[in-house]
């Protein structure tokens, strides 16, 4: 069975007759129709809804060949009277196809299909004539289609195809508005809000060149770096299951994504393997099922070639926006049930602090409170008790996780309250780690609610974090590529005195094993040791904590602080930072270097947050309505 193909090579058969074809395209549309909105009936969890989509795709496939190969009858006003429109609906439905089946396997390929389609939906202009109907449904379809295609591009980082598809949806929404006077203007001018915020936010934190062009860097992991079997022949732990929770109050969102969701979620992805778009094609729905059956149950063993598919498996991941406490423990009992032998669970949340007041007659000081959640305002209304044990209720601690940590469990808290995971019970003897934001930033950090957390930036591109606290606007290009190639080489380093260390703790050797959990790991020391150099952050509330505690070595071990030092250098931002002078001389920065200007003390770090909704892993759709996705 084939997955649609844009372009697909078509046999020449014998002609049916007229009728014949249209009565064939009649019945491929209304299947494929019926099949495409029981998508939304399938469950979020589990694996039961990979066969439904394999039929899906196959009914799409004959659907979109055959209309390939009669396009002249069916366009014919005496037979059918097929419009363009039309055939970009179709296409749009295959680029919701692939990006959905993305959403529920994390393989980045799906994603890049999926713009493929939608691509080829505006340079075919497809829905060009849509205004000229005077329908109002068809218009709707097209600003829907603007604003998924918009998302896909986002998630793939395309921020000039972005620019043009801003500039022409803005169009759209005003002809909309003025021709139509919709009830549904002010959603769409708040979809057009959100994508110009969330855009700002991203520019904000890239610095640009002196002609104005904004300099890039690969967010997605590229090369794996560990072998697949530990040297006694034990295979190596593989990250299978993520859980990511953005439950911050206010902070920038497109749809249901976060500005924290949407950049952890790219580093527990790898780039799209582009080499792989024609083999997926061609090889159908049936091996795109196995590959997923093989992340649930790959046991890490030895494989023939590094280049399989199966190699490149990313961990399947939840996307829960502003998920109630009863939401997210269901999503977490769910892939804790899904975890195979040998396989981790990630629990990423991002979210206000939820802390518990000491009162004299509380004797039980372990539950410190934790991380808010959304609040069900229905119940909540109905609540007589207190405020503050209203949000407790209302708040996950971490005893809560306790039962899960039968298996292994990987967590990352970036909240205000973070430390109140520091000291994690670890009752099953199983594998386990936290990686926690610091609580507070420092008062000479300038704003960071427009740009998301800090911590979670450093975790997904450290070289961004660095220009950000060192107040870095505008930087040669020659300097940010040294900058950017520093930054790897100081990961590197890092990457060896963890192996070389005989005494780290053996949950941190075991999270070590893959590629994506060693990579976040790396990164928290790099976050600890820049941070550690900073001039502004000096109090403990100001650095990244982790459990069970890395040895302090490692941040200030003289290799990184020396490797630090010469990034600093190199960017000129030397007011920023101080250096112990025991330390090895950095190496001096390139006489053509150049970078901003810098005022010392000046760098961000506040989290910020968004607004109540359900969460679910389709909760990245984007349209203002809740059926568009």
């Amino acid at each position: 069975m084939d997955i649609p193909h844009l372009d697909a090579d078509l046999a020449q058969p014998v002609q049916p007759s007229s009728n014949k074809i249209v009565e064939e395209f009649q019945y491929l549309l209304e299947k494929s129709q019926q099949l495409f909105a029981g998508l939304r009936d399938l469950p979020p969890t589990g694996r039961n809804w990979q066969p439904y989509f394999q039929r899906t795709f196959e009914v799409y496939t004959k659907l979109w060949k055959f209309q390939q190969q009669h396009r002249a009858v069916l366009e014919s006003s005496e037979s059918y009277g097929l419009k363009r429109w039309e055939i970009g609906e179709i296409a749009s439905k295959i680029g919701q196809l692939y990006y959905h089946y993305y959403l529920r396997t994390s393989e980045t390929n799906y994603l890049l299909e999926s713009f493929i389609f939608y691509d080829a939906i505006r340079e075919r202009q497809y829905f060009r004539d849509v205004m000229e109907t005077k329908n109002t449904g068809l218009v709707i379809k097209k600003l829907r289609y603007f604003a998924r295609f918009i998302v896909v591009c986002l998630l793939l980082n395309k921020n000039a195809v972005i620019n043009k598809l801003m500039d022409e949806l803005t169009l759209l929404v005003d002809d909309y508005t003025k021709s139509f006077k919709p009830n549904d203007t002010a959603e769409w001018s708040v979809v057009l809000s959100e994508i110009t915020t969330f855009l700002e936010a991203e520019k904000k934190l890239s610095p640009v060149d002196f002609e104005g062009n904004v300099l890039s860097v690969t967010n997605r992991l590229q090369l794996e770096r560990t072998l697949r079997v530990d040297k006694d022949g034990q295979p190596k732990l593989k990250l299978q299951e993520a859980i990511l929770v953005g439950n911050y109050q206010n902070q920038i969102k497109f749809s249901e994504l976060t500005l924290d969701m949407y950049r952890i979620l790219q580093s527990l992805e790898r780039e799209p393997a582009t080499s792989l778009i024609g083999v997926q094609r061609t090889m159908g729905a049936d091996v795109v099922v196995k590959s997923e059956e093989t992340n649930a149950n790959d046991d890490g063993g030895d494989r023939t070639s590094d280049k399989s598919a199966t190699r490149r498996t990313n961990p399947h991941k939840y996307l829960l926006y502003r998920p109630t406490i009863s939401q997210l423990l269901l999503y977490i009992a769910t892939a804790f049930k899904d975890i195979s032998d040998n396989s981790a669970m990630l629990l990423y949340i991002s979210a206000n602090g939820c802390k518990r007041s000491a009162k004299p007659e509380q004797t039980d000081s372990s539950y410190t409170g934790g991380v808010a959640t959304a609040v069900n305002y229905a119940r909540k209304g109905n609540e007589k008790s207190e405020s503050d044990q209203t949000s407790l209720v209302h708040c996950l601690h971490p005893h809560d996780l306790v039962p899960f940590t039968r298996k292994p469990l990987f967590l990352i808290i970036d909240s205000t309250n973070s430390t109140a995971f520091k000291n994690f019970p670890k009752v099953f003897n199983q594998n386990l780690m936290c990686l926690l934001s610091p609580t507070e930033y420092p008062t000479t950090i300038k704003d960071t609610t427009l740009i998301g957390s800090l911590f979670t930036l450093f975790l997904h591109s450290p070289v961004k974090a660095f220009v950000f606290i060192s107040d870095t606007n505008e930087i040669s290009t020659n300097t940010w590529q040294k900058c950017v190639a520093h930054m790897t080489s100081i990961e590197r380093e890092i990457s060896d005195l963890l192996d070389a260390n005989q005494n780290l703790d053996k949950s941190v050797k075991r999270f070590m094993q893959d590629d994506f959990l060693r990579q976040l790991i790396i990164r928290f020391v790099l976050c600890d040791a820049i941070l550690h150099c900073h001039n502004a952050f000096k109090e403990s509330k100001h650095l990244p904590a982790s459990y069970p505690a890395l040895p302090p070595s490692f941040s200030s071990a003289p290799e990184i602080v020396n490797k630090i030092q010469e990034l600093v250098n190199m960017a000129e931002v030397t007011s920023f930072y101080t250096f112990n002078s025991a330390a090895p001389a950095a190496a001096q920065a390139p006489a053509n270097s150049s970078s901003g200007t810098a005022t010392p003390g000046a760098a961000p770090g506040t989290s910020t947050a968004p607004a109540p909704s359900s969460g679910n892993e389709e909760a990245v759709s984007a349209t203002p309505a809740e059926e568009a996705a």
